[in-house]
């Protein structure tokens, strides 16, 4: 028994796989180690400069910014100016008709005969129209467009949260594949130990064949999943890399993250048990039903009468006499002769659009209600969301305590169940067992580390005080 020990520690030493294989791992780790420490707040921040859809939602408002300045210059008269030189003939008969848009404007003296000589005319117009009272139409139009621009801020505010929480959680889950890539990492070298050794101590007949079997059997499950934890990690990083900017090979996380946990800052953040309305995903709903309130408004004053001043003043010039004699030359035509100006203010309501406002008025009724609703269930989401973080965030810190042990335990009999393979005393299958044990234990402590982060950002984040427990990782 005693000559089983010395082979197996023997072996244990000068294993020339295992020696490739642990330089393997240290050129992989060196190279990790030699690229940038991406820590967390600067993540969140270069994903926030970067991400298109938070420069879509910033256009967003800045046009709607534009818009209420836009519609502030409504309540501006419109005024315009025509100046026109024509040659044509002139003639015209009794009766009226719709010009449509189309027909030329003809206007001389009716005349009992087609008169085929061209006449000359210069004639310039100034034409204003100001609806100066619309009863609170304008004003309605003004908030309305403010209400527009108060949603697209609000919709960037929430944006720029969720995807603020998702690059937490994102870093969070890259930390843990990173740790967890190292605990498969120490378990299959673990595994090749014991498989190195045991195919020693088999050949030389110390050993039933079965041992190696079943040793080549764990090594195998355990390559497997080192080979998976290594493209969980991949998977991370890559999508890190995209939200930062950054190219893959030259970031790597920062590993002290979890022990942040600990901090009195982030253990003794105040929190509540319900969440504020002008929480970025509370104020979304908010924004929109007042956006629908400031749209009905505006639907109601549409229809409303418009007292409005009307002005015009024109001048006038023909080639032909006031007596319907046509001038010989025509650029007589060009010198104005005539003069008018006409002022008058005018009352106008369209009755029949009665019908269309109360239709209108009663579908926007019936919208605002429907964004009321949806901003109370969002609040009843938020608020039980907030009332689980706060329950589990409780049990957590109670296991969190417990790890501790359970770790210290796992490590220990592990030893102990490979000291007893190695005296004879038991079969590989505890050692394989206490391995496991010892694997899942480690990794399930990493779990519990990160579910800790995770349930004090949303008790943050639904607080209101996310950016406090961002800067905490600042560096």
């Amino acid at each position: 028994m005693h000559h089983i020990q010395i082979i197996i520690k023997n072996i244990l030493g000068v294993s020339a796989y295992f020696r490739r294989y642990t330089l393997c791992i240290l050129i992989f780790t060196s190279a990790i180690a030699h690229g940038q420490v991406l820590n967390l707040y600067d993540a969140i921040s270069k994903s926030v400069s970067n991400y298109p859809l938070i420069q879509q939602r910033q256009s967003e408002v800045a046009a709607s910014k534009a818009h209420v300045s836009t519609v502030n210059a409504y309540k501006l008269p419109n005024l315009k100016v025509l100046e026109e030189f024509d040659a044509g003939t002139s003639n015209s008969l009794p009766g009226g008709y719709f010009t449509f848009g189309v027909i030329p404007s003809v206007s001389g003296s009716i005349q009992s005969a087609q008169n085929n000589s061209i006449a000359t005319g210069n004639f310039a117009v100034s034409y204003l129209d100001w609806p100066f009272y619309t009863f609170g139409y304008y004003n309605s139009q003004k908030r309305n467009a403010e209400a527009m621009y108060a949603t697209n801020q609000s919709v960037l505010n929430g944006d720029t949260y969720l995807l603020t929480e998702h690059m937490l959680n994102l870093y969070l889950d890259w930390v843990k594949k990173y740790r967890l890539l190292q605990i498969e990492t120490e378990n299959l070298q673990r595994s090749e130990t014991i498989l190195n050794a045991i195919k020693a101590t088999v050949q030389s007949g110390l050993k039933p064949g079965v041992d190696s079997s079943t040793a080549n059997a764990t090594y195998a499950r355990d390559r497997i999943s080192y080979l998976q934890a290594k493209d969980e990690y991949t998977y991370d990083l890559i999508e890190i890399a995209t939200y930062t900017g950054i190219r893959p090979n030259n970031i790597s996380p920062d590993t002290a993250v979890f022990t942040y946990a600990s901090q009195p800052e982030l253990l003794q953040m105040p929190v509540s048990d319900s969440v504020t309305i002008t929480h970025p995903l509370l104020d979304v709903y908010q924004k929109q039903y007042e956006q629908q309130l400031a749209l009905n408004k505006t639907l109601s004053r549409m229809y409303m009468p418009k007292l409005s001043l009307e002005g015009a003043g024109w001048v006038r010039a023909s080639s032909i006499s006031p007596t319907t004699v046509y001038a010989n030359d025509p650029v007589s035509g060009l010198s104005y002769s005539r003069y008018n100006y006409l002022f008058g203010v005018s009352l106008s309501y369209n009755i029949s659009d009665i019908k269309h406002q109360h239709d209108q008025i009663v579908e926007g009724k019936y919208y605002a209600q429907a964004k009321e609703d949806a901003l109370h269930t969002q609040e009843i989401n938020l608020n039980k969301a907030l009332l689980q973080a706060n329950m589990a965030y409780t049990t957590m810190l109670e296991k969190l305590h417990e790890f501790p042990f359970q770790l210290r335990s796992a490590r220990e009999a592990y030893e102990q169940q490979a000291a007893l393979y190695r005296a004879g005393l038991n079969t590989l299958i505890d050692v394989t067992n206490a391995q496991y044990v010892l694997k899942q234990t480690e990794a399930d402590y990493v779990s519990a580390q990160e579910g800790l982060l995770q349930l004090l950002d949303i008790r943050a984040g639904l607080n209101g005080r996310l950016d406090n427990f961002i800067k905490t990782f600042k560096k």
